[in-house]
């Protein structure tokens, strides 16, 4: 059993050195300056095992405020640095998650990896 990290409104489970889980809601200056702790302490065992890569799973993250968005940009860019990929599951039904990740992986293509696990359903009246 995992046990969770809890940060405010927030949850993170370290389910292996390079497989992570975050639910809840990041939106506190407090709650990102604590998740940007443990981002900087999971890249820096990343980069001394020399890891391809890293797994993210964002599905449960429901709300992040703009400013939280640094926190996976400040990541991507040690990932790159050090040369390794991070793999953002995420639910394309939760809006931020299809825009900003989106975005992410156009500006760091071989740094990022967006694996969307759900679809939007049809607009009404449209034809499948």
């Amino acid at each position: 059993m995992v046990t969770p990290i809890i940060i405010e409104l927030l949850e993170l489970k370290m389910l292996s050195d390079s497989k992570l889980e975050l639910s809840g809601t990041l939106n506190s200056d407090s709650a990102q300056s604590a998740l940007s702790s443990h981002f900087r302490n999971i890249h820096a065992k990343l980069a001394k095992t020399k890891s391809s890569s890293a797994e993210v799973d964002l599905r449960g993250l429901k709300l992040a405020n703009s400013s939280a968005i640094r926190l996976f940009v400040d990541w991507i860019s040690s990932a790159a640095a050090a040369g390794y990929k991070l793999v953002f599951h995420v639910d394309r039904n939760i809006t931020w998650h299809r825009l900003s990740f989106d975005v992410l992986k156009s500006l760091a293509p071989d740094t990022v990896e967006v694996i969307g696990l759900a679809t939007l359903p049809p607009a009404r009246g449209s034809v499948p």
